[in-house]
């Protein structure tokens, strides 16, 4: 008898869960189609997935290459190098690197 109720309590348990799984995951869907709707911002999961369907269709075409000018994220890369002048200032070897206490 105890065996039966702790199976029965088990599955309870394991619908339950599973529930609250399928609900958390009908809300999510809910709040990123307003989210995607309202800012025009695809959601994250449909993102990570046009990376894998074009990591996909890369590898399927001889490895992984790129033909086109944008990243797995849909942005566009720079074709120009930009090269960025910095300031170079003279390193003292006795100077005091820390401020004073």
């Amino acid at each position: 008898m105890n065996q039966l109720l702790s199976k029965i309590f088990l599955a309870l348990a394991g619908l339950i869960v599973l529930a609250l799984l399928v609900g958390a995951l009908g809300i999510y869907i809910v709040w990123a189609t307003l989210r995607w709707l309202l800012t025009g911002r695809k959601p994250q999961v449909v993102l990570v997935w046009q990376q894998f369907r074009a990591m996909r269709q890369n590898f399927s075409q001889g490895g992984f290459r790129r033909s086109t000018g944008a990243d797995p994220w849909g942005q566009t890369q720079a074709t120009d190098a930009q090269v960025v002048d910095v300031e170079a200032r003279e390193v003292v070897d006795n100077a005091q690197r820390l401020p004073p206490h």
